[in-house]
């Protein structure tokens, strides 16, 4: 039977990555080129940062992003094949899904409210609309920095943990401020 809940269609897989994958990619991520976050405005086109905005890296010559690339593929397997076989009548599968986006925030630093309608993959090669959010925790030595859904629903991911979620407008979240410490994630989004 499908479930009702917005809740259940949120699935937290721990162990996805060993501790030592979290703690090497943390390691080189420190030495990664990063830029400020910025979120696209459908309306009139623009990108605009917002104040306390996290920091993203397409870090592709870390040896660990191909590494997590490639696992993320048995992590959609096991959502939409396993957990939600039911579905295979009318949705069985995925295109292909992003590069990873890796994520940090230091101090003080957030995701304002959002949801994942994410118009940067989509540049006139691939053709779709995301479905899936993947995110992916790398550390858990920080305070601050919760994953917060629907204004109330309050998250925070074990090192080595992938959530998978919906990317739509019923799903919005946000990324409370780091408080202490350095969070890192990483995002992909299936299409």
């Amino acid at each position: 039977m499908m479930p009702m809940n917005l809740k259940d269609y949120v699935k937290i897989y721990d162990n996805f990555l060993d501790e030592n994958t979290c703690n090497v990619t943390v390691d080189k991520l420190n030495k990664a080129e990063w830029e400020l976050h910025k979120f696209y405005h459908p309306a009139n086109g623009e990108l605009k940062s917002y104040d306390k905005e996290l920091s993203v890296a397409y870090a592709f010559g870390i040896e660990e992003t191909q590494y997590i690339q490639r696992k993320i593929w048995f992590a959609l397997e096991q959502y939409i094949l396993k957990d939600f076989a039911y579905m295979e009548k009318w949705f069985s599968g995925w295109n292909s899904y992003t590069q990873l986006r890796y994520n940090r925030y230091e101090p003080d630093t957030q995701m304002k409210l959002h949801c994942d309608h994410i118009h940067s993959i989509f540049d006139g090669v691939n053709k779709g609309i995301p479905v899936l959010s993947i995110l992916g925790s790398l550390n858990d030595d920080y305070e601050g920095g919760e994953l917060v859904f629907w204004e109330s629903e309050t998250i925070k991911l074990k090192a080595g943990s992938i959530m998978i979620f919906p990317s739509n407008f019923m799903y919005p979240h946000k990324v409370l401020p780091v408080t202490k410490g350095t969070r890192y994630s990483y995002v992909s989004w299936a299409w």
